[in-house]
C-alpha cells in the first residue's frame, strides 16, 4: 500500500532546516511513497534532492476555483496575510492534484512534523471519508476522495458579504483587546467539520503509534512545565536501525508515531532526526536526559 501514497508539502521562502529534516524522516520511514513538494517561487532544492522528492511550483497546478479564490480573498486576521493565503491555496491546488491521479491517498503534512513510522499502517483505522484529519491541527491530513465541497465551503465565505461583514466586526473587536482573530484555515474547517459528514477525525491513538498533535500539549501525557510552555516528556529507544521516541503515560511509554513541533517547538526538531551525526546510542541517551529533565530541557 506504500507505494499508492504520496506526501505532499507546501512551501514558500527560504528553505528551513526542519523542513528537510521533516522529509528526510518520511523517506526513511516510507521508502516506497512518493513525496511531492509544491513550492511558491524556489528554484534552488538542491538540499532536498537526496531524498527522491518530485518537486514542483505553485504555478503549475491551476483552475478555475484557485483563480476565484484568490480573486475573491479578504485577509481578515492578526496573523501573515501571505501564510494564510498560501495555506488556503494548498487545498486548491492538492484537490487539482487529486484530480490527476484518483488513485492515490494523499497525505498533507505540515513541515515541521517528524514522522517515525509507516503511514500505511494507518490505513486500517481510516474513516471512509473525502478528508481525514488528526484533529482540528491539519498537520498531518489523509485525502481520499473529492475536496470540492470543503473549497465550495470556502469560496462560499468570500462571496458572501453578510459573512465577510461579520467576521470583520468581530475581528475589529478583538484587536480592540489585543486577542487573536484569524478568519483562515482552522476557522474555515471548525465550520465545516460541524456541519458535513465528509470531513472527520481519525484515530490518534493504535496499534501504529500515538499522532502527536503538539509536542506543547499533553493529551494525557506526561510532561514539563517549563519557562515558556509545557513540553511533553518523551522516552527514546532503539527500535532495530531506528531511534524511536515515546510520550509517557503516568512513566509508560506510548510509541509515538509522529511529532508536531508547532511554533517555536521547530527549534529543537533537529534533535529528532535521524540524520543527526552522533551514533545511536549515544544520541538515545543524550535525548533521554534533554527530554525528561526540566533543568536540560529550560536550555532549548
Amino acid at each position: 500500500m506504500n507505494n499508492r501514497l504520496t506526501f505532499l508539502f507546501y512551501h514558500y521562502g527560504k528553505i528551513p532546516r526542519y523542513l528537510r529534516n521533516a522529509i528526510e524522516q518520511v523517506r526513511i520511514f516510507n521508502r516506497r511513497a512518493e513525496i511531492m513538494l509544491i513550492t511558491d517561487g524556489i528554484r534552488d532544492i538542491s538540499l532536498l534532492k537526496a531524498f527522491d522528492i518530485r518537486h514542483h511550483e505553485m504555478s503549475e497546478f491551476p483552475s478555475s476555483d484557485l483563480e476565484t479564490f484568490r480573486r475573491t480573498y479578504r485577509h481578515i486576521s492578526c496573523f501573515k496575510e501571505r501564510y494564510e493565503r498560501f495555506v488556503l491555496e494548498r487545498w486548491f491546488v492538492t484537490e487539482t492534484i487529486r484530480r490527476q491521479r484518483p488513485d492515490r491517498i494523499y497525505i498533507m503534512q505540515d513541515s515541521d512534523v517528524a514522522v517515525f513510522g509507516d503511514a500505511s499502517d494507518l490505513l486500517p483505522a481510516m474513516p471512509d471519508r473525502p478528508i481525514c484529519l488528526a484533529s482540528m491541527n491539519p498537520h498531518f491530513t489523509f485525502i481520499t476522495g473529492s475536496t470540492s465541497r470543503f473549497l465550495d465551503h470556502i469560496l462560499g465565505f468570500y462571496a458572501d458579504e453578510k459573512l465577510i461583514s461579520k467576521s470583520m466586526a468581530e475581528h475589529s473587536l478583538r484587536k480592540k483587546t489585543s486577542s487573536i482573530f484569524n478568519q483562515g484555515e482552522m476557522q474555515f474547517l471548525f465550520e465545516y467539520r460541524a456541519k458535513e459528514e465528509d470531513m472527520v477525525y481519525y484515530p490518534t491513538e493504535g496499534p501504529a503509534g500515538f499522532v502527536d498533535v503538539n509536542i506543547h500539549l499533553p493529551q494525557g501525557c506526561d510532561a514539563m512545565q517549563l519557562r515558556r510552555r509545557a513540553r511533553k516528556k518523551v522516552r527514546w529507544h532503539l527500535e532495530g536501525d531506528h531511534l524511536i521516541p515515546s510520550f509517557l503515560r503516568d512513566g509508560t511509554p506510548i510509541r509515538a508515531f509522529l511529532v508536531h513541533f508547532q511554533g517555536p517547538g521547530k527549534r529543537i526538531f533537529w534533535r529528532f532526526s535521524a540524520g543527526t551525526g552522533l551514533t545511536k546510542r549515544l544520541k538515545c541517551e543524550l535525548l533521554n536526559m534533554l527530554c525528561q529533565r526540566k533543568f536540560f530541557a529550560n536550555m532549548t
